[in-house]
């Protein structure tokens, strides 16, 4: 009973520690989100991923999140853009003139749509209709040939935190696969996206 106890207590010191440290992130934080492409991602998948990471950010952290339009006009105000490099000074400049206390980067650097072929799903299903006669078997084995071709959409995601000073607080990498079922017809880039994007601000709320 008394290892019980310490156990149920210990678990719920870690559960108030979660709450205190995730309520305080939110109320004390306002976050900048920048979403970069360093791989051929199309513009209108862009702009949506780059709304979702926003809201997302916003969900996951509890904190507030710079809009868009918050973001562009301060890259044009202090005419520091957030490409493949960035000063120092650029990078302080921009986290004053949004008020933030952290700017996160997520660069997406794999963006990949593949097709596979499963030779035994054809047979699988080709072995099933082998009762049928010969006309259907005709007819259902291009089926058989659609139903071993699979699509995998994988997405690499670099996230990167700098403090309001310029310095590196935080990084990792993410790689996320969309492979659901039906995958020839709905294996989709940007869900692969979404994924990774989740899992970085997932990493990054507990480490800040």
């Amino acid at each position: 009973m008394n290892r019980l106890r310490g156990v149920v207590a210990i678990v719920v010191v870690l559960i108030t520690v979660a709450l205190v440290a995730f309520g305080g992130f939110g109320q004390r934080q306002k976050l900048a989100v920048f979403v970069q492409a360093a791989a051929p991602v199309p513009a209108a998948d862009l702009e949506l991923i780059r709304n979702y990471a926003t809201q997302r950010c916003a969900v996951i952290t509890g904190a507030g999140v710079c809009t868009q339009g918050e973001l562009m006009y301060a890259q044009r105000l202090t005419n520091s853009y957030i490409g493949n490099s960035i000063t120092v000074e650029g990078m302080r400049q921009l986290a004053q003139a949004l008020g933030a206390d952290h700017i996160i980067i997520l660069r997406i650097v794999r963006w990949e749509k593949e097709l596979s072929y499963k030779p035994e799903r054809s047979l699988l299903l080709l072995g099933a209709t082998s009762f049928l006669n010969t006309s259907l078997q005709i007819l259902i084995s291009p089926l058989g040939l659609l139903m071993g071709i699979e699509k995998e959409a994988t997405v690499g995601l670099f996230a990167t935190v700098f403090s309001p000073q310029g310095d590196v607080e935080f990084s990792t990498t993410v790689t996320y696969e969309d492979h659901p079922l039906l995958s020839l017809l709905t294996a989709d880039p940007v869900e692969a996206a979404k994924g990774a994007i989740d899992s970085a601000l997932y990493q990054l709320a507990v480490a800040l």
